[in-house]
C-alpha cells in the first residue's frame, strides 16, 4: 500500500462517544493550521450541553428535596416548615425568574417564565408556601425535560455525521492510500469494496454493483450502479467493487447538506408560542399596571384616602395571580404525555404537544412510513408449458439466491422459508453484477435475473412473461425471471407492500379534516401506485432531502401547521422543519431524535390518535385559561365594588387551581 504524499494535517476531536476520536467532514482552518469541520462547535456544544443539563437538573432536584422537607416539618407541627419551602422556591425559581426578567428587559414582553415567577411569589405572599414552591419546581422540571429533548436533537446531527466513513481509499498509481475523508478532492479516484459505505459524492468510473442509498434518497430498493452512475456519501455498497471519481468536496456532499439543513431547521424553526405565553404577554403587565394604578393613581389623581385603595390594589394583585393557570397547564401536558406513552406514542414535551394539536395537514414519507420498507414476494408467475408449479419455481429461485446477500435474493429466500419449501443451496453460485445470478440446482443450470441476464445467455423470454413484467413494473413493482437449462420457467414479482393500517390511518385523518400529502424520494410511478393504494390524493415524488424541505415550507405556508411523518436520514431536515416531526419507531436513530414525536408501535393509526389527543389537551388548556380568566374578571368586578375581602380572593384563587387541575387530569381517561 502506497502512502499518499503531502497529506494535509488533520485533527481529531472528541465526538461525544466515550473516548473515541473522529475526523470531521466540513473543513475549516483553525489558527493553528489544523483542519477540522464546523461541527466541532457542535461537539463542544454537546459537551457543554451535558454539563449544562446537569446544572439545569440541580434546581428542580433541590426544589423537590426542599418541598419534601417542608412537608415533613409541617406534618410534625414545626413552624420552621416555611424555610425549606422558601429555599425550594428560591433555588428552583431563580433560573425561571432570570429567564423571565431577561425576556422582559430584552423587549419580548412577559412570557411563561415571568408569569410563573409572579405566580410563585404571589402564592407565598398569600401564605401558600407549598403551592409557591410547587409552581416554581414543577415548571423548572418541565424546562429541564425540554432541554433534554433539545440535546436529543443535537445528537441527531452527530448521528448523521457518523453515517459517512471517516476515511477513504484513494487510488495512487497502481496502489492506493487510506486518507481522511475530508482530505479527498474532486478528481481523486476512490475505491470502495463490497459491503463498505461510500465516503464521497461522485461518479462511478469502473465496476458495477447495487447500492443501497435509501437513507439519502428514500428509494425502496438498492440501485444498480454502472460506469457513469452517480453515488452519494453515506450510502452502502453492495456486492461489487466500485472505482468512484470524486465530484464534490467533503463539505459539499449531499450528506453534508442534510446535516446543514437539519441544523438550520432546528435553529430557525419558529418555536410555537405556548398558549400560556400568549396569555402572559398581555395579562401579567395589564394586571400589574391596574394594581399600581389603583394603589397609587386613584389616591393621587382623585384625592382619595390611601388605605382603602392600597388594599384594593393589593387585592387586584392577589386576584390576578395566575397560580391556577400555571399549575393546571403543566398538569394537562404531563397527563397527556403519559396517556400518549401508554399507547406507544412518545411526545417529547409540551411544545410538541401543543404543535400537534394545531396540525392542519400531515405529510408522509413513502418508504418505511406508508410502506413496510422492505421487499417481499408479491406474485409468482409460471410460464405456459414451463412444467413447474409456483412452489417449484420459488424453490428453484431460492436455491439459486440462497448464497446472495442482495435484498431481492433475501426476499425470495424468506418467502420460500415462510412457505416451508425445502431447498438445497445451488452449487457454483455466480453473481452477474447488475443483472442477476446463476447456480447448479438439481444437476442443471438455473438462472434468476433481469431480461439482460437472459439476453446475455441467449435465452428467449416469452412475450407473455415480458408483457406481465411490463405491467407489474408500471405499478412500481420489481420483476425477476427464473430459468432452467435453456428455458424461462416463470417470473417472480416483488414489491414494498404498504402497511396494513395505512389506508385506515389516511382515511381517519381525512375524515377529521386533516389533509394528507405524500413526499418521497422515490420515482413518481412507484409513488403514485402506493398513494392510490393508501388513499392519498396528493403526491410529490423524486424529492431529494432539500426538495422535501422546500415542500414542507410550501405546505407550512399553505396550511399554517404541518406534521411530517418519516423514518429515514433523508427525512431528518423535514422532520426538524415541520410544525412537529413524527418518526416511525423502527426508523433511524437520526429520525427518532430529530422528531418531536415517535411512534414506538410503528402503527400509522397512532398518528390521527395522537393528533386527536393533542387537540383534546389543547381544548382543556383553553378551558382552563378561560375559566381562570373568568373567575379573575368576576373577582376584579367585586374588588372595584369593594365587596371582595382579601380572604375570599385567596379562596377564589386556590379553588380555581383545584378545579382546573382536575379538569386537566381528565385527559388520562382519553380512549
Amino acid at each position: 500500500m502506497q502512502k499518499r504524499p503531502a497529506a494535509a494535517k488533520t485533527c481529531s476531536c472528541s465526538h461525544g462517544h466515550g473516548s473515541a476520536h473522529h475526523t470531521h467532514t466540513h473543513a475549516h482552518v483553525h489558527e493553528s493550521g489544523c483542519k477540522c469541520d464546523h461541527s466541532h462547535a457542535i461537539t463542544l456544544a454537546h459537551g457543554e450541553g451535558e454539563s449544562g443539563g446537569l446544572r439545569q437538573l440541580l434546581p428542580p432536584l433541590l426544589g423537590i428535596i426542599g418541598i419534601g422537607f417542608g412537608f415533613v416539618l409541617h406534618r410534625l407541627g414545626y413552624s420552621a416548615y416555611k424555610i425549606p419551602y422558601l429555599l425550594a422556591a428560591a433555588i428552583a425559581g431563580f433560573p425561571v425568574a432570570r429567564a423571565g426578567l431577561g425576556a422582559l428587559i430584552s423587549g419580548n414582553g412577559a412570557d411563561i417564565n415571568f408569569l410563573t415567577t409572579v405566580a410563585g411569589i404571589g402564592a407565598m405572599v398569600l401564605g401558600e408556601w407549598a403551592e409557591g414552591a410547587a409552581v416554581l419546581t414543577l415548571f423548572s422540571i418541565g424546562e429541564y425535560l425540554e432541554h433534554k429533548a433539545g440535546e436529543k436533537s443535537r445528537k441527531s446531527i452527530r448521528d448523521i455525521m457518523d453515517l459517512a466513513p471517516l476515511t477513504a481509499r484513494v487510488k495512487i498509481g497502481d496502489g492506493f492510500a487510506v486518507v481522511a475523508a475530508d482530505e479527498v478532492k474532486p478528481g481523486d479516484i476512490v475505491v470502495v469494496f463490497p459491503g463498505e459505505k461510500i465516503p464521497v459524492d461522485g461518479e462511478v468510473v469502473s465496476g458495477a454493483s447495487s447500492v443501497n442509498q435509501s437513507q439519502i434518497t428514500g428509494e425502496s430498493i438498492p440501485v444498480d450502479k454502472l460506469p457513469g452512475s452517480h453515488v452519494f456519501a453515506g450510502s452502502l455498497n453492495g456486492e461489487g467493487t466500485l472505482d468512484i471519481k470524486v465530484t464534490r468536496m467533503a463539505e459539499d456532499t449531499t450528506l453534508a447538506r442534510i446535516i446543514a439543513m437539519v441544523e438550520q431547521s432546528q435553529h430557525q424553526r419558529a418555536r410555537a408560542h405556548r398558549l400560556v405565553d400568549t396569555f402572559a404577554k398581555y395579562w401579567t403587565p395589564l394586571m400589574l399596571v391596574l394594581s399600581v394604578s389603583l394603589a397609587v393613581g386613584v389616591p393621587l389623581l382623585l384625592k382619595q384616602a390611601w388605605r382603602p385603595w392600597i388594599y384594593r390594589g393589593l387585592t387586584v394583585l392577589i386576584v390576578s395571580c395566575p397560580c391556577s393557570l400555571v399549575i393546571s397547564t403543566p398538569v394537562t401536558v404531563v397527563a397527556s404525555i403519559a396517556r400518549a406513552a401508554r399507547n406507544g406514542v412518545l411526545i417529547k414535551g409540551g411544545t410538541y404537544l401543543e404543535a400537534l394539536g394545531t396540525v392542519k395537514a400531515v405529510a408522509m414519507d413513502k418508504t418505511g412510513t406508508v410502506t413496510q420498507g422492505k421487499l417481499a414476494v408479491d406474485q409468482v408467475i409460471v410460464a405456459p408449458g414451463g412444467g413447474v408449479t409456483r412452489d417449484e419455481l420459488l424453490r428453484i429461485a431460492a436455491a439459486v439466491e440462497s448464497r446472495s446477500e442482495h435484498p431481492l435474493a433475501r426476499a425470495i429466500v424468506d418467502e420460500a422459508q415462510t412457505k416451508g419449501l425445502a431447498f438445497v443451496p445451488g452449487d457454483g453460485f455466480t453473481s452477474v453484477r447488475g443483472k442477476g445470478a446463476y447456480a447448479t440446482v438439481n444437476g442443471g443450470k438455473a438462472y434468476v435475473g433481469s431480461e439482460d441476464l437472459f439476453a446475455e445467455l441467449e435465452i428467449h423470454v416469452p412475450a407473455y412473461l415480458q408483457e406481465a413484467a411490463a405491467r407489474f413494473r408500471s405499478q412500481g413493482k420489481t420483476v425477476v425471471f427464473v430459468g432452467g437449462g435453456r428455458d424461462v420457467l416463470g417470473a417472480i414479482c416483488l414489491a414494498d407492500a404498504i402497511r396494513p393500517e395505512a389506508r385506515d390511518a389516511v382515511s381517519t385523518l381525512r375524515d377529521k379534516g386533516t389533509q394528507v400529502i405524500m413526499l418521497t424520494g422515490d420515482n413518481r410511478a412507484n409513488a403514485m401506485v402506493v398513494a392510490k393504494e393508501a388513499g392519498i390524493h396528493r403526491v410529490e415524488a423524486d424529492l431529494m432531502p432539500q426538495d422535501k424541505l422546500a415542500a414542507i415550507a410550501r405546505l407550512m405556508e399553505e396550511f399554517g401547521s404541518v406534521a411530517m411523518v418519516g423514518d429515514g436520514v433523508n427525512d431528518a431536515p423535514s422532520l426538524a422543519a415541520a410544525g412537529v416531526g413524527i418518526a416511525m419507531g423502527q426508523g433511524t436513530d437520526v429520525a427518532l431524535e430529530t422528531a418531536g414525536v415517535a411512534l414506538m408501535k410503528n402503527d400509522l393509526l397512532a398518528v390521527p390518535w395522537a393528533i386527536d389527543l393533542a387537540r383534546m389537551a389543547r381544548r382543556m388548556i383553553v378551558q382552563n385559561v378561560s375559566f381562570s380568566v373568568a373567575i379573575k374578571l368576576l373577582a376584579l368586578v367585586m374588588v372595584f365594588g369593594g365587596v371582595l375581602p382579601l380572604w375570599l380572593a385567596v379562596l377564589a384563587d386556590s379553588g380555581a387551581a383545584v378545579l382546573v387541575t382536575f379538569n386537566g387530569l381528565r385527559v388520562l381517561r382519553y380512549p
